[in-house]
C-alpha cells in the first residue's frame, strides 16, 4: 500500500499534524493484514501434536557441571578474599554473578512442570513468535544464558526471533563483545540488539521491543530468565484460540545465591492493593479442577507474559508516560478485562 500526502501549508503546527498522521498510517499498515478478523482463525481446528523435542531431553539428562540440572552451587573452600569480592559483586548485580560465570551458557535445569504437562499435546502450526527482553547493565552471563536459554527450548519453527532491548547500558561487556559473540555463534540474525541510544525506563524499553517486533506473538521476559522444556506452546495455542488471551506461565525461582532452580507454588492469582502492592491470591476451587488448566487471574504479572501483536497494538501498547516499575502491568491488565467486560455490554441500550 501506498499513501501520498498532498500539502502546501507551511505553518508547525500542519507539519506536526503530518508527523502525527504519518504514524499512525505506519501503525495501520503494520496490522491492515488482520483489520477486522480473527488473525489466526485457519488454525483453531488444525490437529495436535508433541511438541516436547526429546533428543534436547536426552542430551540434557546426560549433562554435569556447576549448575546443571539446577543443582546449587556451594564453595566449600573459599577464601575471606574471594568471600569479599564476590559480595560486592553481588552488591553491583542483585545476584552471585560469579557463579553465575561458573554455570555454562546453555546448562541443563531440572524439569518442573507438573508431570501430565509432559503428556499434552498442542496444535502442530503455531504462529511466529517474538521473544522481547529489555535490559539495563544486566549481567553478560546471565544475559546470554537467557539467550541461550530461549533458542534450546524453543521450536525453530515457531521462534521468530529474539530482540534485546539495551536501555542504556554503560558496561563495556554489553557493546561491541556482545555483537561480535552473537556473530561469532551465527546468532545475529535470530538474536537483535536494539540500542535506543538513550535511556528510556523498563516500560518504554519494553515497547520499543514491541516496536522493532515482526512476528505474530509478542513473549516478554525479564534478562535474567531461564525456560523450561517446551514451554512456547502452552503459551501460544490459548491465544490461538481467542487473540485477546493474555498468557502469563509460571515463574519459578532461581536462586540469587546459588542458582539452584526451585518451583514457586501450584499457581495463584494476581491482584492488588489499594496502595498498588502486587498481590498472590489462592486459587479457587473451579481453577483446580484439573493441574494442566490455565486458570483466569483479574491481574498478571509484568515482565513474563504472551500476547498477540494484534491485541497488543489494539489496546495501545504500554502508556509512554509511565515511569514506575509495576505500572504497566496494572494498565495493560485493566485494559485487557475492562475492554472484554464492555465489549459483552457494548448492545446493551439503557431507557432515560
Amino acid at each position: 500500500m501506498v499513501v501520498t500526502y498532498l500539502y502546501t501549508t507551511k505553518h508547525e503546527d500542519s507539519r506536526q499534524d503530518l508527523r502525527e498522521n504519518l504514524v499512525q498510517v505506519e501503525e495501520k499498515k503494520k496490522w491492515e493484514l488482520y483489520d477486522g478478523q480473527d488473525p489466526f482463525a485457519d488454525l483453531k481446528d488444525r490437529p495436535k501434536k508433541d511438541w516436547e523435542d526429546q533428543s534436547r531431553v536426552i542430551s540434557d539428562a546426560q549433562r554435569s557441571g556447576p549448575g546443571e540440572q539446577s543443582i546449587p552451587i556451594i564453595l566449600s573452600d573459599e577464601t575471606e578474599e574471594h568471600k569479599k569480592e564476590r559480595k560486592k559483586i553481588f552488591l553491583d548485580n542483585g545476584f552471585d554473578a560469579v557463579f553465575s560465570d561458573m554455570i555454562s551458557l546453555d546448562r541443563a535445569v531440572k524439569d518442573l512442570r507438573h508431570p501430565q504437562c509432559k503428556d499434552l499435546r498442542y496444535i502442530d502450526k503455531l504462529p511466529s513468535v517474538s521473544v522481547i527482553v529489555p535490559y539495563h547493565n544486566e549481567h553478560n552471563t546471565t544475559l546470554l544464558r537467557t539467550v541461550h536459554s530461549i533458542i534450546n527450548k524453543s521450536p525453530k519453527e515457531v521462534l521468530h526471533e529474539i530482540i534485546l532491548v539495551d536501555d542504556d547500558s554503560d558496561r563495556a561487556y554489553l557493546m561491541a563483545p556482545l555483537d561480535d559473540y552473537l556473530k561469532s555463534r551465527g546468532l545475529d540474525k535470530l538474536v537483535k540488539v536494539i540500542r535506543p541510544g538513550k535511556r528510556h525506563g523498563l516500560i518504554r524499553a519494553r515497547q520499543i521491543g514491541a516496536e522493532h517486533a515482526t512476528g505474530e506473538i509478542l513473549i516478554f521476559l525479564d534478562s535474567h530468565s531461564e525456560a523450561m522444556p517446551n514451554w512456547i506452546p502452552p503459551l501460544v495455542e490459548p491465544i490461538v484460540m481467542d487473540y485477546k488471551t493474555v498468557v502469563c506461565p509460571f515463574i519459578d525461582v532461581i536462586d540469587c545465591n546459588t542458582f539452584d532452580i526451585r518451583p514457586q507454588d501450584q499457581g495463584m492469582r494476581g491482584s492488588f492493593a489499594w496502595n498498588f502492592d502486587y498481590k498472590r491470591l489462592p486459587l479457587r476451587p473451579k481453577d483446580q479442577k484439573l493441574p494442566t488448566d490455565p486458570f483466569e487471574s483479574p491481574v498478571m504479572a509484568g515482565g513474563y507474559f504472551a500476547i498477540s501483536a494484534k491485541w497488543f497494538w489494539e489496546l495501545g501498547g504500554y502508556d509512554e508516560k509511565l515511569d514506575i516499575w509495576g505500572g504497566e502491568q496494572y494498565e495493560l491488565s485493566f485494559k485487557v478485562v475492562c475492554i472484554l467486560v464492555l465489549g459483552v455490554l457494548g448492545n446493551y441500550e439503557l431507557e432515560i
